[in-house]
């Protein structure tokens, strides 16, 4: 098995809600954090990343809310590598309470880009990653999410410099804000995020205008897609709410 990465958290004010509920996108800040951390631990993460003009780009995301952790509960975050194949890499995270019970589960599906000529690299011809110990192919977390039929939900945004991450586009995370956003307000009000997935199709940058097209397709089940104002398709996401 990969080597697992774990780091001890306590949630804070400012990643909850006015439940006092952890929020949705607290666990995947939470997981970047934790996959960077042990990328920088094992001599390939930024630095590395940077000195060979690469990096690594998301292109699948699926989380699934067991539960959701407590404003000042103590909890662990897990990440590992599952798979690695040719230009293709998966990744597991886990929420875990103080009982060890996962509260929190995530896939996740990467493309080794080169910075330079925007390419997909070869995994196996950076040999430095073996440090992760994942000599696993994996899977396909799943296979595609279908475009939406019919616009029943929407909302614009404008893109903030705070919503730039050091790659200098838009943090992957607030695709998924945005999308929860264009829910009606009785249903985040009364409902959870249960499941959520996401492809990432597109680049967004600073000062782009946004819109959250949403479709539901049954009761607390939505599909979404984000646009910018060329209508290119940024991220179609799938939310389950129960």
């Amino acid at each position: 098995m990969s080597l697992v990465y774990q780091e001890e958290k306590r949630v804070a004010c400012y990643e909850s809600d006015s439940t006092e509920k952890m929020l949705p996108t607290t666990a995947m800040n939470y997981f970047q954090e934790a996959s960077t951390n042990q990328g920088n631990q094992l001599g390939v993460g930024g630095d590395y990343l940077k000195a060979n003009n690469l990096a690594w780009f998301l292109v699948k995301y699926v989380i699934q809310f067991n539960d959701y952790p407590r404003y000042q509960d103590e909890v662990t975050v897990t990440t590992r590598a599952t798979g690695m194949d040719k230009f293709c890499a998966t990744r597991r995270f886990t929420i875990e309470d103080a009982s060890g019970a996962e509260r929190v589960i995530a896939d996740t599906q990467w493309l080794l880009i080169n910075r330079d000529t925007e390419k997909m690299e070869r995994i196996d011809e950076h040999p430095e990653m073996d440090a992760y110990q994942c000599f696993e192919k994996g899977e396909p977390i799943f296979k595609k999410i279908a475009k939406i039929n019919q616009i029943d939900l929407e909302k614009s945004f404008s893109v903030r410099f705070l919503d730039i991450d050091f790659n200098k586009h838009v943090n992957h995370v607030k695709y998924l804000a945005w999308a929860i956003e264009v829910l009606p307000l009785e249903v985040v009000k009364t409902k959870q995020l249960s499941e959520a997935k996401m492809v990432y199709k597109a680049q967004c940058f600073y000062g782009d205008q946004i819109r959250a097209l949403g479709e539901q397709l049954e009761e607390n089940h939505y599909r979404i897609e984000i646009v910018n104002q060329d209508n290119t398709v940024l991220c179609q996401l799938e939310l389950i709410l129960t």
